[in-house]
């Protein structure tokens, strides 16, 4: 799973700024008060993620679901630990 998050991160990283620019690590914020992201940049992430984990893995992860638990996407490692909970559950 860290492949595609950090795919998604990295096409994100193209088109952010130098100062939003994320760092790929576990405890990066991606939704909080201390996140550098403004909503239309989570929004470009969550679209990045959803294709490439259905190109690569054949994981379907939609847009809804993602604002559904949004709460529970605060980092890049609970991002994570979501979508391994879900790719678990769909065997």
């Amino acid at each position: 799973m860290q492949d595609v998050i950090k795919k998604s991160i990295e096409q994100l990283n193209e088109v952010l700024t130098k100062d939003k620019k994320l760092v790929i690590k576990n405890s990066t914020p991606l939704i909080d008060e201390k996140s550098k992201l403004e909503s239309i940049d989570i929004v470009n992430l969550f679209v990045n993620l959803e294709k490439n984990l259905k190109e690569k893995n054949n994981l379907v992860l939609t847009f809804d679901e993602i604002l559904q638990n949004a709460s529970k996407l605060k980092t890049i490692g609970s991002l994570e630990a979501f979508i391994i909970r879900k790719k678990n559950e769909k065997k």
